[in-house]
């Protein structure tokens, strides 16, 4: 048995990740146990960000990798270790696209759907094209997002539940807003209304962080994109009541800046710089350089307005973001 272990060390908490064989054979209980750490890893991402867990989920994913190169296992162990190391890369992509390494995140959800298909996972598939789109949006590229979502909902016909059609539809709807595509972004984002109401028919995990407020952020910065400011302002007003009184303090510091860039783009400047105050609070508990990227595009903003009070919130965005 290989005694490594690894040790993540946050504020407030430490995760210990259980070894493997490093020679013999798997068996299902050993995909049982990396399955229970990806579910651990993505408790903490939630509560602190990709940042400080990216490079631990990567080195696990190697440490699995290595076991499963020196061991032997059955058909049955083979298909679902595959499929696990494929949710495995597709959960640290996500930890580096929210660390802002975008082509670390390429990288691993490339890998991630190389397992999937040597795993004969449609599902997983679609996940990582759901992520894979969310990416393409945030860095501009529209046409790309749109195209990997729709390539996303055609490899899911007929197996695919309400929850996953919503969200891929939201995945479009954003590659359309990204476009200035209005007419097209209002008839996904109604696909993707019309989904959610669906009963799934089996919840997938990966989905449990999906729910009324991310489409309700989806539809405000599809309206921010568009130039709706009132209507984005309505959307992520309802986003961050949905998240308000979750443990999900990344959500929480992404729906207060998403907020306060919809009522800045609004002309709401008072209650756009108490939104960023609110954003400011949870740091440094929680650390996502994507989320402070949008911060940082909102502080630079209200210089160049220079409302009352832009050069105070500057300072208290200065001392709470460069400390340590």
């Amino acid at each position: 048995m290989l005694r490594r272990q690894f040790v993540l060390g946050l504020t407030g908490a430490a995760l210990a990740l259980p070894p493997l064989p490093g020679a013999g054979r798997l068996g299902m209980s050993d995909i049982d146990r990396i399955q229970a750490t990806s579910a651990q890893l993505h408790q903490l991402d939630n509560a602190h960000g990709g940042e400080q867990v990216a490079e631990i989920a990567a080195r696990y994913i190697e440490y699995v990798e290595h076991a499963a190169r020196h061991c032997t296992y059955g058909g049955a162990v083979q298909t679902r270790l595959h499929r696990t190391l494929g949710e495995l890369c597709a959960s640290a992509a996500w930890f580096y696209f929210d660390a802002g390494q975008q082509e670390a995140a390429r990288r691993w959800w490339d890998t991630g759907l190389r397992y999937a298909l040597l795993g004969r996972d449609r599902l997983l598939q679609a996940r990582i094209w759901s992520s894979m789109s969310h990416q393409a949006s945030a860095l501009g590229h529209g046409a790309e997002a749109v195209a990997i979502a729709r390539a996303a909902l055609e490899g899911t016909r007929n197996v695919r539940d309400g929850m996953l059609s919503s969200i891929l539809h939201t995945r479009v709807a954003r590659g359309y807003s990204v476009q200035g595509e209005k007419g097209w972004c209002g008839k996904s984002l109604h696909r993707a209304e019309q989904a959610y109401d669906q009963e799934p028919a089996e919840p997938m995990r990966w989905l449990s962080f999906y729910s009324a407020g991310e489409l309700f952020s989806t539809t405000a910065l599809c309206h921010l994109d568009l130039g709706l400011y009132d209507q984005a302002v309505q959307g992520a007003s309802a986003a961050l009541a949905a998240v308000q009184s979750t443990p999900f303090y990344r959500n929480q510091l992404a729906g207060h800046v998403r907020l306060a860039r919809c009522l800045g783009a609004a002309g709401e400047l008072d209650a756009a710089m108490a939104a960023g105050e609110s954003a400011l609070s949870l740091l440094p508990q929680v650390r996502s350089p994507r989320i402070m990227a949008g911060l940082t595009s909102f502080r630079d903003d209200l210089l160049v307005r220079r409302p009352a009070g832009a050069a105070d919130f500057s300072e208290r965005y200065e001392a709470v973001v460069t400390c340590p």
